[in-house]
């Protein structure tokens, strides 16, 4: 929420709010603490306020600068008794504050202001933003945040890249818990059923360099798109890993655990390999890295929303980290030799391994399907949690489809090859 000052008004935004309600200072002034806070939630206009009323609001919002002690409470009302008086007159005190609030813990608040007299409100809030322009040096200087250029559309960009990063940290997080869980455990079921870990040393290094460094680069650069403006913001005690998020994490782990074991257990058939042997595990680590390659396109999405191609041209950064993410891993399959411990695979081998991997790209849409939506709890202010849910693009239907034609045309060819048709 953000809060515009000028000499004589005083103006919040809720663009969520159906029933705002509107307050002059004088009426502001009369309410006690636990009056406004009945008010805070639809109120949009305060009208006519004086400088201490706007630092009053920010502070009952989230609890900067509030009084936490006797001598700080007679200060700011000198002459009062503090023992009978310290709930009934705003801003209130800090432990009738936390008391009001769950766990103590308040709304996000930025204020943008040019004023001398809006220095107190510029630093009891979480973001201060002052104009460099017109603003007065006593503003700058309280604030977080100076907009060069007076210009209000910064700060519509300012949150924008904010919530951008905030989402680009909830991808990286998705794709990187997802790549943990199934190395992990199929390194523990490896060594319980008796057989070396498929995957050693360096290929754990290689599959780490994806994770972490390769991960970040591709999820954090992804450029922020104005529908991130269409939800509520988030509470500053929000989860970091929602509900859907770790609906996406646990469903892709279940397929690529239940792909893994599968070649642990059938890949020396299937491809005619020693069981255990170098050639079998590196099918086994080639199969693994395609399903974090088309993963991470699924982790561009934490909703609900299936479009895991979606603007590429956009997102060089992304782009690049997928194709050098393939290119070393054929170098390591194909010439790492004894120091990575690899076998050179046949283009069957990589056809299918490949497709493989990419069938996490289906699996992503289907887990899409699965109805969990995110805690309403976790958001700010009053309205809908979340914009209305868009439908798959024809982008995003078209790469559901390729893996599954792709994986028909495999099929059919071995069956043809068998003589089984």
């Amino acid at each position: 929420m953000f809060y515009q000052f000028s000499s004589y008004k005083f103006i919040l935004y809720f663009p969520f709010i159906a029933d705002g309600i509107s307050m002059v200072g004088e009426d502001f002034r009369k309410l006690t603490p636990a009056q406004l806070d009945d008010v805070l939630p639809r109120l949009q206009v305060l009208a006519r306020s004086s400088p201490e009323d706007k630092h009053m609001l920010v502070q009952r919002l989230n609890g900067g600068l509030m009084p936490t002690t006797e001598e700080q409470w007679l200060e700011v009302h000198p002459g009062k008794d503090y023992a009978t008086q310290k709930d009934k007159l705003l801003p209130g005190h800090m432990d009738e504050w936390a008391l009001s609030r769950r766990g103590g813990v308040g709304e996000v608040v930025g204020v943008t202001g040019d004023g001398t007299n809006d220095g107190p409100a510029l630093k009891a809030a979480d973001v201060g933003l002052s104009m460099g322009i017109s603003g007065t040096d006593v503003a700058k200087n309280a604030s977080d945040i100076v907009i060069m250029d007076d210009n209000f559309s910064s700060i519509v960009k300012a949150v924008l890249w904010g919530r951008s990063v905030f989402d680009n940290i909830r991808k990286f997080l998705q794709f990187q818990l997802t790549v943990n869980v199934v190395a992990l455990t199929i390194t523990f079921l490896s060594a319980v059923c008796g057989y070396k870990p498929p995957l050693n040393a360096v290929m754990m290094l290689w599959v780490n360099l994806i994770m972490d460094t390769m991960g970040a680069l591709a999820l954090g650069t992804e450029p922020p798109t104005t529908d991130l403006l269409d939800r509520r913001p988030y509470k500053r005690d929000a989860s970091l890993i929602n509900r859907p998020m770790w609906r996406n994490i646990l469903v892709q782990a279940t397929y690529q655990l239940g792909l893994l074991v599968f070649l642990l257990k059938e890949a020396p058939v299937m491809f005619g390999c020693g069981d255990g042997t170098r050639h079998h595990f590196t099918i086994i680590f080639n199969a693994f890295v395609f399903c974090q390659v088309f993963n991470e396109f699924n982790a561009r999405e934490i909703g609900d929303v299936f479009d895991p191609f979606k603007k590429l041209g956009t997102s060089p950064m992304f782009v690049v980290v997928i194709v050098f993410t393939i290119i070393a891993q054929w170098f390591i399959v194909e010439y790492g030799g004894d120091f990575t411990q690899t076998y050179p695979l046949s283009f069957e081998e990589w056809e299918i391994t490949f497709m493989l991997g990419a069938m996490s790209i289906p699996v992503g849409y289907l887990m899409r399907l699965i109805p969990i939506d995110e805690d309403p709890e976790s958001f700010a202010g009053i309205g809908d949690s979340m914009p209305k849910k868009k439908p798959t693009s024809p982008v995003g239907m078209l790469s559901l489809l390729i893996p599954l034609a792709a994986g028909l045309y495999q099929f059919y060819k071995e069956a043809d090859g068998e003589g089984l048709i």
